[in-house]
């Protein structure tokens, strides 16, 4: 079970008067309610882009305090275990797998463990594998190994936690993965039309820049004017929009400069840009 709320660290990146780099500041309150701050340097220089780099360092620090703070109890049942370790993932990881990880708790591993009632102690390799059995019948078996990655990833943490002694994931028989054949896309008769039928309309664009261009959903809805330049013809993929539960839109950034792409703008897509 959780420790007091209390013992819960927050933080926030901070500039600090005549020093050059960017300072994270750590609040937490004592058990009489006083709050105390804490200021660690994170040595980025203020400048540029680097403050995405400094709430990095602050998401890694707030990740490995609270998940000490959190007293995982040996009479803990496993869906509750498991709820609160996501919990504490949850300022290490982006919004949208954060939202990922929910979802396959939500949909599938707590119906499914909350009626047995389970407690982490009780989890075997036995248990885990009627698991996958029982979603073999209804999903992919790509899909069911993502499920077992993620209680995996829950009860490798139970083990350093010294509550189980060893991971029961890892000794079961997983699901043989699926090779990839191909997505499945459209020919070139039907390209012409969907080009034909749009014509004129205000998503000509996008939808244009999709197709020639194969961008994902998230790419092309975050595209901004600023990330066009006319003169060089080029269009920069910086932002994504990616939907975090409902009915939120974030815009996110490419977790690395390698996400980030420059594409050229053709004679025929430049005139119809502008």
């Amino acid at each position: 079970m959780l420790s007091s709320n209390s013992n819960k660290v927050t933080g926030c990146i901070q500039e600090k008067e005549g020093r050059s780099n960017y300072y994270i500041v750590l609040s937490s309150y004592d058990g009489s309610g006083k709050r105390t701050r804490k200021w660690i340097s994170t040595d980025v220089p203020v400048k540029g882009d680097n403050k995405r780099r400094a709430k990095v360092k602050l998401q890694e620090i707030l990740a490995k305090h609270n998940e000490a703070v959190i007293d995982f109890s040996k009479d803990m049942y496993f869906v509750s275990f498991m709820e609160q370790w996501l919990e504490t993932l949850k300022p290490s990881i982006s919004l949208n797998t954060f939202d990922g990880y929910k979802l396959i708790l939500n949909v599938h591993i707590i119906p499914y463990f909350e009626k047995k009632k389970l407690k982490v102690t009780d989890m075997t390799p036995a248990i885990i594998q009627q698991y996958v059995n029982v979603k073999l019948k209804e999903l992919s078996p790509n899909t069911v190994r993502k499920h077992l990655a993620n209680i995996s990833k829950c009860l490798d943490s139970a083990v350093k936690q010294n509550i189980i002694a060893f991971n029961p994931v890892k000794r079961i028989e997983m699901p043989k993965k699926e090779r990839f054949t191909g997505a499945k896309h459209y020919n070139e008769r039907q390209i012409e039309e969907l080009l034909e039928c749009c014509k004129g309309d205000s998503l000509e664009v996008v939808i244009m820049l999709t197709l020639f261009y194969g961008l994902r959903r998230s790419e092309v809805l975050g595209l901004k004017w600023g990330a066009v330049d006319f003169e060089s013809k080029t269009i920069t993929i910086k932002h994504t929009v990616t939907q975090i539960g409902k009915p939120y839109i974030r815009m996110i950034v490419p977790k690395t400069k390698v996400a980030i792409k420059i594409i050229a703008i053709t004679n025929h897509q430049y005139d119809i840009s502008k």
